[in-house]
């Protein structure tokens, strides 16, 4: 009788097959990822328009005012700390559960009481918003300045950038000067709210015109090269007023220690003096804001009088001793980057 023959499979072949097996499985994950980013985002979507639904219908019934939140607040599950219950209190009976996220369960609201807006991140590093005109899909710039000059600008407000690999929120000022301003610090005092710490960063992730912040540590990332330069404005009172823009050398960086005198005066807001003797320091000077041990955040040039000053942790000013004589104590002080 003949002998049936019984071919095995070869290492080269089970290899291969193998091989296949991990291309199609992997195939496989990343179609089933892309299912659910897709899903995910849809969701996302949905949440914050049917949170935007219930606001115009908020404000169709309280003379178009909206519920006032003058620092982003986070919407979360009920029961958790960032809860946005300013948010969560007014819209009690429109929407009785505010939608969450379906993987942070958290979607970001602002609101100074005559629009506003709710965002979330979508899977793609892009982030979906609805304000009180419509919805819309930006993509993420890396600082305000990026945001504006893609088109992506929707007016001064709450932007989602990504400098560094972390999205992170920030506030942008997209009118004054041109527009594409980041904000990096904002001193409407007390003394006692300052150190040699957090000078750096302050309520990070809450970006306020109002109240106190600084993402300092973050400008040199933030920072645009326009022909070799950076650009940082300061202005005091009311934004636009009582400061200027300076441009410097692009290898500057927002968190020197030591005086740098090599800043140019490039529009500047209101009638004073530039104090262009730092080493007499009266005013606002061409040094590059720097972090004095003594004095925190400064243009101060090493001798005479202190002012010049953003932010300090010495009582007595409001909130720093900032341009003499035509403005010593402004009550409030914004610091930005281009």
């Amino acid at each position: 009788m003949n002998k049936l023959s019984k071919k095995a499979f070869t290492l080269i072949e089970l290899l291969v097959v193998i091989a296949i097996i991990g291309i199609l499985s992997g195939l496989i994950v990343i179609s089933m990822s892309g299912a659910t980013n897709s899903a995910n985002d849809a969701k996302r979507k949905a949440n914050v328009d049917a949170i935007r639904k219930a606001l115009v219908i908020y404000g169709t019934l309280n003379g178009m005012v909206y519920p006032i939140q003058a620092i982003q607040c986070n919407i979360g599950p009920v029961g958790t700390t960032n809860r946005c219950t300013v948010l969560a209190t007014a819209l009690s009976e429109l929407l009785p559960t505010l939608p969450v996220d379906p993987v942070s369960g958290y979607y970001a609201y602002i609101s100074n009481g005559t629009d506003f807006t709710v965002s979330a991140i979508l899977s793609n590093a892009n982030f979906y918003s609805s304000s009180s005109t419509s919805g819309f899909t930006s993509a993420m710039g890396t600082s305000c300045y990026s945001i504006l000059n893609s088109g992506k600008s929707t007016g001064s407000g709450i932007y989602w950038i990504n400098p560094a690999g972390t999205p992170f929120q920030v506030y942008c000022d997209m009118t004054t000067s041109g527009g594409g301003w980041t904000l990096i610090l904002c001193n409407p005092g007390p003394a006692s709210t300052w150190n040699s710490t957090n000078i750096y960063s302050l309520n990070a992730t809450s970006p306020s015109i109002s109240t106190a912040y600084s993402i300092l540590n973050r400008a040199d990332s933030i920072k645009s090269n326009i022909s070799g330069n950076l650009q940082y404005r300061i202005d005091a009172v009311s934004l636009g007023r009582w400061g200027g823009v300076w441009q410097a050398p692009f290898t500057n960086t927002f968190i020197g220690t030591t005086m740098v005198n090599n800043a140019t005066n490039i529009q500047q807001y209101d009638t004073w003096t530039i104090d262009t003797t730092p080493a007499s320091t009266s005013a606002l000077s061409n040094v590059m804001p720097w972090i004095s041990s003594a004095f925190l955040l400064t243009t101060y040039g090493g001798a005479g009088n202190w002012y010049g000053t953003m932010a300090t942790s010495t009582a007595g000013y409001s909130p720093a001793p900032y341009i003499s004589p035509e403005m010593p104590n402004p009550g409030i002080i914004w610091y930005w980057v281009k």
